[in-house]
């Protein structure tokens, strides 16, 4: 489900992409509503269960500092994410319009919904048992 939800994230924002693409001096309207919905449910099925995912596999005495741990993650992940395609859209937008800079900013943005797809391949698949932690030491 994880990985399904990267994949229509990244599907959603090049689909949203297509007018800059095409060099679209209007907006189609169903286009963009097409890519929203397909990323704002890939977003339902990678950002909501993924919490639960992650810390299924943390002992129960860990949880907290885990779970502080995951959303110091996701802030310091969604701030160098907005630096990154920030700067790809400033960097272009000096030079071009706004749809050249959305062009440029909406494949770094597929690729890291993509990349996330392919993590959510090393995540746990199952739980942390008291006895696999009590074999850890």
């Amino acid at each position: 489900m994880l990985v399904a939800g990267g994949i229509m994230l990244a599907v959603g924002t090049l689909v949203v992409a297509i007018p800059a693409w095409t060099g679209a001096t209007s907006i189609d309207l169903g286009l963009i509503l097409i890519g929203l919905t397909i990323g704002g449910a890939g977003l339902g099925l990678l950002v909501v269960p993924l919490v639960n995912v992650v810390l299924v596999a943390v002992p129960s005495e860990m949880a907290g500092g885990a779970s502080g741990i995951f959303s110091t993650a996701q802030q310091l992940g969604g701030a160098l994410g907005i630096a990154i395609i920030g700067t790809a859209v400033f960097e272009r937008a000096a030079s071009a319009h706004l749809n050249g800079a959305f062009a440029a900013a909406a494949p770094i943005a597929a690729g890291a919904y993509g990349l996330a797809a392919l993590l959510c391949f090393a995540l746990p698949r199952t739980a942390v048992t008291d006895e696999d932690v009590i074999a850890a030491g």
